[in-house]
C-alpha cells in the first residue's frame, strides 16, 4: 500500500490530497501517512462533516480534478482549524491541572471546560498523558451534559477503571488505553473522585515516571543508507510496532541548535566521522540545555530519510536528551 502511495497512478481526490500535503513526487511512509496524509481526512469528522473526506476520495476522475483540489483545500483548512482549537485546549487544561492542586496532584487527570471543542478532546487528552504520565480524561461541557475522552499509560486499564462507576454515565466503551464517556454535568466532580481515588490505590510513584526504551547502542558513524534500508524492511511504524530508538555519547552540537516555528530544534551532531542533521520536535525550551552541554550530549534518536530540493539524506529525530 506505502508502495502504491509513493509510485501512483492516482485518482484526482487522492493526488489532490497528496498535493496539498506537499507530498507529490515523494517518497511515503507510515509517517507521511500519520502525521499528514491521515490527520487532514480526520480534521473532516472533528471539525466539520466526515462526508467531505468521503467526497473527495470517491473523486475519481481526472475531469473531476477541479473539485478535487477544492476538497482538498477544504480538508486543510479543517485540519489548520483543528491545530488550533487542540492547541487553545490544551493549554486551558495544562493551565488548569498546573493551578489546581485538587486536580494536579492525582494519578489520574480529569478536567473539563465549557464550549471545548469535541472533535479535539482526545487529542488533547493523549497530549496531557504524555506530559503528564498520567490516566488523563478530558471532558467538554455543553449545557447539562459533558462529553468525555480519555487516554492511559501502560499499567492501568482505563476500561475497567470506567466500569467500577459506570452508575454514573449515560454512556460510556472503549479500551484499556483509550475511551468515550457522556456524563451529566452536574456528576463531574463525582466522577473526578472516584478515578482519582481509584488511581491514587492502583498506581504507585514508580508507575508515574516517564521511560524510553532503547533498542541499542548506535554510533553515528555506523549510520549508512544500507542501514535506512533494513530498518524500512520493518515498516510500517506505528501502535504496536514502534519505530526503533537508538542511543549514541557522547555526541557533539557543532551547529545549532536553532529554533525552527518556535517549537522544534534543528542543529548538526558530530561523533567521530558521523555527521549528521538532526531534528529535536517539541524541545524548544530545552535549546539552553543543548547549548551548554554541546560537546557531551547523549542523545536518544531514530532515524529517517529527509528529501529537500530533490536530495535525499538521512536525519536523525531526537527523541531525548541527557
Amino acid at each position: 500500500g506505502l508502495d502504491q502511495l509513493t509510485r501512483g497512478k492516482h485518482t484526482a481526490g487522492l493526488q489532490a490530497l497528496l498535493n496539498s500535503c506537499g507530498l507529490r513526487g515523494k517518497k511515503i511512509g507510515s509517517y507521511e501517512v500519520g502525521f499528514m496524509l491521515a490527520p487532514r481526512l480526520n480534521a473532516a469528522g472533528r471539525m466539520a462533516t466526515p462526508n467531505l473526506a468521503a467526497q473527495l476520495l470517491l473523486t475519481v476522475d481526472e475531469s473531476q480534478a477541479h473539485d478535487a483540489r477544492q476538497l482538498a483545500e477544504r480538508l486543510d483548512t479543517e485540519n489548520t482549524r483543528r491545530r488550533e482549537e487542540q492547541a487553545d485546549v490544551f493549554e486551558q487544561a495544562r493551565l488548569v491541572i498546573a493551578s489546581d492542586p485538587n486536580i494536579g496532584a492525582h494519578n489520574m487527570l480529569v478536567v473539563w471546560g465549557k464550549g471545548w471543542h469535541r472533535g479535539v478532546i482526545g487529542i488533547v487528552a493523549s497530549k496531557l498523558a504524555d506530559q503528564f504520565r498520567r490516566p488523563t480524561l478530558v471532558l467538554s461541557v455543553d449545557g447539562d451534559v459533558a462529553h468525555g475522552s480519555g487516554r492511559s499509560i501502560p499499567g492501568f486499564d482505563l476500561l475497567k477503571t470506567l466500569e467500577q462507576c459506570h452508575g454514573l454515565f449515560e454512556r460510556f466503551g472503549g479500551h484499556r488505553q483509550a475511551a468515550g464517556v457522556t456524563i451529566d454535568a452536574a456528576r463531574l466532580p463525582d466522577l473526578r473522585r472516584h478515578l482519582t481515588d481509584i488511581a491514587n490505590q492502583q498506581l504507585r510513584p514508580d508507575d508515574l515516571i516517564p521511560r524510553l526504551e532503547i533498542d541499542a547502542v548506535l554510533p553515528l558513524s555506523s549510520i549508512n543508507k544500507t542501514l535506512i534500508d533494513e530498518l524500512e524492511t520493518l515498516e510500517p511504524f506505528g501502535q504496536g510496532n514502534r519505530r526503533p530508538v537508538f542511543q549514541a555519547k557522547p555526541v557533539e552540537a557543532v551547529e545549532g541548535p536553532y529554533k525552527m516555528k518556535g517549537q522544534h530544534l534543528r542543529m548538526t551532531l558530530r561523533q567521530g566521522r558521523g555527521l549528521f542533521r538532526a531534528v529535536a520536535w517539541r524541545a524548544a525550551e530545552y535549546q539552553e540545555f543543548y547549548r551548554l552541554h554541546r560537546s557531551a550530549l547523549s542523545i536518544a534518536f531514530s532515524l529517517s530519510e529527509n528529501t529537500y530540493r530533490g536530495v535525499t539524506s538521512i536525519e536523525l529525530n531526537v527523541t531525548d536528551v541527557k
